[in-house]
């Protein structure tokens, strides 16, 4: 096998020109040259839509992406959100970013919406079967039963 050296003087180039098999090769497709590439719209595990903004944009991530139901309200409303508000999806369906099935609220409006749908309460305490008097024996788990009082 030739040598560097002997393989640019071959090709009639510097050294340097030639690849010395460190590094990055440039033989993987990027881009649209990459068989996966989906344009600029991306989904996420949750099912959010993400959007190629560029890394310079506002509320792009760390790789160029905002989720586009944040864009879509942004661009209704004609200003950026402030740090308490959430885009929330009303049916659920979080790839769904029609303005109608996006409502814009604080969080603790859209924690509130999200825990009683999981089964808490509107303090964010689970409501559970028997939470309908938390009984265990006949007797809220809460209290102590008699006997077991320690009065010393």
């Amino acid at each position: 096998m030739p040598t560097r050296e002997e393989r640019a003087k071959q090709l009639g180039v510097s050294v340097d020109a030639l690849p010395d098999g460190r590094g990055r090769h440039g033989n993987h497709c990027r881009g649209r040259e990459h068989p996966r590439w989906n344009g600029t719209r991306m989904v996420t595990s949750g099912g959010y839509v993400l959007v190629r903004v560029g890394k310079g944009h506002p509320l792009a991530d760390p790789n160029g992406y905002a989720r586009e139901h944040v864009l879509v309200m942004v661009a209704a409303l004609g200003r950026r959100l402030s740090s308490d508000e959430i885009v929330h999806h009303c049916n659920g369906d979080t790839a769904d970013n029609r303005i109608e099935n996006l409502e814009l609220l604080t969080i603790a409006e859209h924690n509130q919406i999200h825990n009683v749908a999981k089964g808490r309460d509107s303090a964010g305490q689970f409501v559970g079967r028997a939470r309908a008097g938390h009984l265990l024996d006949g007797q809220e788990w809460r209290q102590v039963p008699e006997g077991m009082v320690n009065d010393g």
